[in-house]
């Protein structure tokens, strides 16, 4: 009887090899009777075959339970009730066990429910979720190996001009661990002198790395005098008008030194690379490409006479794309004001090591909020419903003039000439220690 059980117990579940279509109570008593039939044939098979090899063999007593078994009648009202007691017992254990299934799974999606948020357990934004890629960060790869080969070609070129790999020099050395300004200005960082009128009939004091052509007397002492176009390099003739333009855009190719770059290409690897699986290649490259240089355009106007290099204000504009995608997503997250606050603590960090020299705070701050309207424009964000929908097409929509006249203001403003300047704003970019904040006009 146990092995009639167990058999049943199988089918219920569905364990018979080769059997995986759901039966019904009448389908499965039907098909045990069948199985006992099959049962009886065999049996009574191998009985005959017992018979005819004992009848080969003397046997001194009988065989009592052969003789039972024959006499036993399978087809008796008592054996199907028997049959039918077990089928009935097994379907009452196997509802109870479905029954404590459906009760855990309640309990357990109760729990859930009350961590998961109500907007997440909408169907629409459910299929918009699934509906999202995933991406390579192929832009933010490609771009951080070309930032680490530049940063190991700066110092090479140091080494070979001033003979070590680093800024040496007492007098204004370079605490990110690199090399010498001259060396930053010819690759292409964003200096001011270099890239528009009203400086090429200047006489600009000598940096390190960069031969003299004359000496000038300035209160009792004499100070070595360079030709701009020897400053500058990158083509640039004598007497002719400074115009680098893309002095925009090459300072995100560069940095400041070891510490520099450690910094940066640590945001950039840890963060950046996700953004990029998230939104995609594309969209990234035109949020970091805007954002660096519209920060370079900001800050150029109030540190004419600091280098900058670095990628910050590309970060920054990807940390605004961060924030902004944290709040429009605020009823998908469970702690939104636990993420908000990690947020700002990453951006009051930034700002701090943005007083250090070659490190441009305007780039931050110009980078922040060219993030936050391009990101409001090129940034995918669920819709939770019709009116939302609206709401987030309209503010995009807009969003695209208002970058335009932010792009196109800050290009007019540094090249106006008769442009007001700020004469306390330097200090909102470097400390007033060292020295850090004197050639800052």
């Amino acid at each position: 009887m146990s092995n009639i059980k167990k058999i049943i117990w199988n089918w219920f579940n569905g364990s018979e090899e080769g059997d995986t279509t759901e039966m019904s109570f009448f389908q499965r008593t039907a098909a045990e009777t069948s199985l006992i039939q099959n049962q009886q044939h065999s049996n009574s098979k191998s009985s005959s075959k017992k018979e005819k090899r004992n009848s080969r063999i003397p046997l001194n007593q009988p065989d009592d339970d052969d003789e039972e078994l024959e006499d036993y009648d399978f087809y008796s009202s008592d054996h199907l009730d028997k049959i039918f007691n077990v089928v009935i017992e097994i379907q009452e254990e196997y509802d109870k066990k479905r029954k404590e299934e459906a009760l855990r799974r309640q309990i357990s999606l109760k729990t859930n429910s009350d961590k998961v948020p109500k907007a997440l357990l909408n169907p629409e934004v459910q299929r918009q979720i699934k509906k999202q890629k995933v991406y390579k960060p192929y832009f933010l790869v490609t771009l951080t190996i070309i930032q680490i080969a530049i940063m190991i070609l700066e110092m090479a070129v140091n080494w070979i001009k001033l003979g070590s790999p680093i800024d040496l020099n007492k007098e204004n050395f370079n605490i990110m661990i690199g090399p010498s300004t001259s060396v930053l200005i010819h690759f292409g960082a964003r200096w001011v002198p270099c890239m528009r009128s009203g400086f090429e009939n200047e006489k600009i004091s000598c940096i390190e790395g960069i031969e003299p052509y004359s000496n000038v007397t300035i209160d009792s002492k004499i100070v070595n005098v360079c030709k701009l176009s020897d400053m500058c390099g990158m083509g640039m003739t004598e007497y002719s008008v400074p115009n680098q333009w893309w002095r925009f855009i090459t300072p995100i190719f560069l940095h400041a030194g070891i510490i520099h770059i450690a910094a940066n290409l640590f945001f950039q690897i840890r963060v950046g690379f996700q953004m990029e699986r998230d939104f995609g290649s594309l969209r990234i490259f035109i949020i970091y490409t805007l954002c660096g240089i519209a920060g370079f355009m900001f800050g150029a106007e109030y540190s004419i006479q600091t280098p900058s290099v670095g990628c910050s204000g590309s970060l920054y504009g990807l940390i605004a794309c961060l924030l902004l995608d944290l709040i429009l997503n605020w009823k998908l997250l469970i702690k939104p004001w636990k993420e908000l606050m990690k947020m700002l603590f990453v951006v009051i960090i930034s700002l701090g090591v943005g007083f250090l020299p070659f490190v441009d705070n305007f780039a931050h701050v110009g980078g922040f909020f060219t993030g936050i309207i391009s990101g409001l424009i090129f940034l995918p964000s669920i819709k939770f419903n019709m009116k939302d929908r609206i709401i987030k097409k309209t503010i995009t929509i807009l969003c695209i003039p208002l970058l335009l006249l932010v792009m196109i203001f800050l290009n007019v403003s540094f090249y106006k000439s008769d442009a007001q300047r700020c004469e306390w704003c330097k200090y909102a970019n470097c400390l007033p220690i060292n020295g850090w904040c004197d050639d800052m006009i």
